[in-house]
């Protein structure tokens, strides 16, 4: 059986009226050497640290390392999937790589809302990516516009 039609107003995240100071979403994923190879694949960045295994112990690192823009990528899909959500148009990250993410690491994604301007329809966060042992990967912020009703409805944007 098809599933119902939705309106877009039912696939939208949360609209600048919605959201609050302290609100927080988190997502984690375990970064593979799929996942380090597509993406290198996509960019065109084969940098010997993500692919080779024999380049990688001759340097003081413990492994292979994942990507730090692969780290970054997953502050995206909390701002499209979760918070806001749906809808979210993504205007600036600023992060801090504080240490390697290791291939085989889950990396914590955490979100929370520092700051919303009603009146320029933005909304600030600051994030941080941890690893397994709960150090901190890396940090930063980010400015998003979140989805609103009226572009939904077909109305400025």
């Amino acid at each position: 059986m098809a599933e119902p039609a939705r309106s877009p107003t039912e696939q939208l995240g949360l609209t600048i009226e919605q959201l609050r100071i302290g609100d927080s979403a988190a997502f984690a994923k375990t970064l593979t050497e799929a996942d380090v190879y597509q993406f290198a694949g996509i960019l065109g960045n084969f940098n010997p640290l993500y692919v080779n295994t024999e380049f990688v112990a001759k340097t003081p690192l413990a492994g292979r390392v994942v990507p730090t823009m692969l780290v970054a990528s997953l502050v995206s899909k909390v701002l499209g999937m979760q918070l806001p959500g749906s809808g979210t148009v993504h205007l600036a990250q600023n992060m801090e790589f504080l240490r390697p993410a290791y291939m085989g690491d889950t990396i914590e994604v955490r979100l929370w809302v520092t700051r919303l301007d009603g009146k320029l329809g933005r909304v600030w966060l600051d994030l941080e990516c941890t690893n397994p042992d709960g150090e901190p990967v890396a940090r930063g912020d980010t400015e998003v516009i979140p989805p609103s009703l009226d572009t939904c409805a077909g109305g400025p944007t």
